[in-house]
């Protein structure tokens, strides 16, 4: 069985991406790595424990970067809810979990080290960067890093053009982009905005104790995405985290891409090279294709069990 490293914001995607992963069978959790994204990295810690709590997982949670490598933090607490996690009632409000004493940063390096060659990582990239930049010999160990990031032909979430996670740490997405060695596996928007959680589809996830918590912290969530002018919530992170599960959910396109990091108006814009007289290399293989229903039929299915 897969050993993979969580890199999340939880966040309400991110904890439907955890649930994803514990219920599917297919991988077995090394551990969780947090960072501040959707909310504070105090909360999206906080927020893992009490999601694994619920879920009565026993899977080491190390806490990592507070903030960006250069811009200031942003969050999202207007579609996530004050605790990121749609207050739903359903969660415990603490966890007496301990942390990784390590942090984030050692505690991705030594898995690496121990053998495991996938990260998922649906947050801003800071704690991966973090890593490569203390040792990207060992970082290069690894054989997939799975990214839900960018909007490479739609409009962004952000802004016209920017996606929220690289949005959030242009600076991070564009340096491990550009991280040569390892395998990269790009889950942008042009994917996500195509699984679409729908009210219908919301009130089919059933009553086992997932569905039951899925529902609860998606209510919000589906609310606020009809009102900015959707059928429902797309399923950023889940889709990342499906595709380490099964591959032939996504169709990929290798490309040479880059994120800007300094632009007035395109912050976080990725940048794809179009000529063809350039020849560059690609350095990731991005998602521009989905089988959407199989893949909204096997989340549904998954977390209604």
């Amino acid at each position: 069985m897969k050993r993979i490293i969580f890199d999340c914001d939880p966040g309400v995607d991110d904890a439907l991406a955890l649930l994803l992963a514990l219920k599917s069978g297919r991988v077995e959790l090394a551990g969780i790595t947090t960072v501040s994204g959707n909310v504070s990295v105090d909360q999206t810690t906080k927020n893992a424990c009490r999601l694994l709590d619920y879920a009565g997982a026993d899977v080491p949670v190390a806490m990592g970067a507070a903030g960006p490598l250069k811009v200031p933090p942003l969050h999202g607490e207007r579609v996530h809810g004050k605790d990121g996690l749609g207050d739903s009632p359903l969660l415990p409000p603490s966890s007496p979990r301990r942390l990784e004493r390590d942090g984030a940063v050692g505690f991705i390096l030594g898995c690496v080290r121990s053998g495991v060659k996938t990260i998922v990582a649906t947050g801003p990239l800071t704690n991966i960067a973090l890593a490569f930049q203390r040792d990207e010999k060992t970082m290069r160990g690894l054989k997939e890093l799975i990214i839900m990031g960018g909007a490479v032909r739609v409009a962004g979430n952000v802004d016209s053009i920017s996606e929220f996670n690289f949005y959030a740490d242009p600076d991070a997405a564009d340096y491990v982009l550009q991280r040569p060695g390892v395998p990269k596996v790009l889950v942008p928007l042009d994917v996500t905005h195509q699984v679409i959680m729908t009210q219908a589809r919301l009130s089919e996830l059933g009553d086992s104790p997932t569905g039951r918590l899925a529902k609860s912290i998606l209510q919000t969530y589906v609310r606020r995405y009809m009102d900015e002018g959707l059928r429902g919530s797309p399923l950023h992170d889940p889709l990342a985290m499906g595709y380490c599960l099964d591959e032939t959910f996504l169709r990929l396109r290798p490309m040479f891409l880059r994120v800007e990091t300094t632009g007035t108006f395109t912050r976080g814009a990725c940048v794809p090279e179009k000529r063809a007289m350039e020849r560059r290399r690609p350095n990731v293989s991005v998602a521009l294709g989905v089988d959407s229903e199989r893949f909204l039929d096997y989340f549904g299915d998954t977390i209604s069990n």
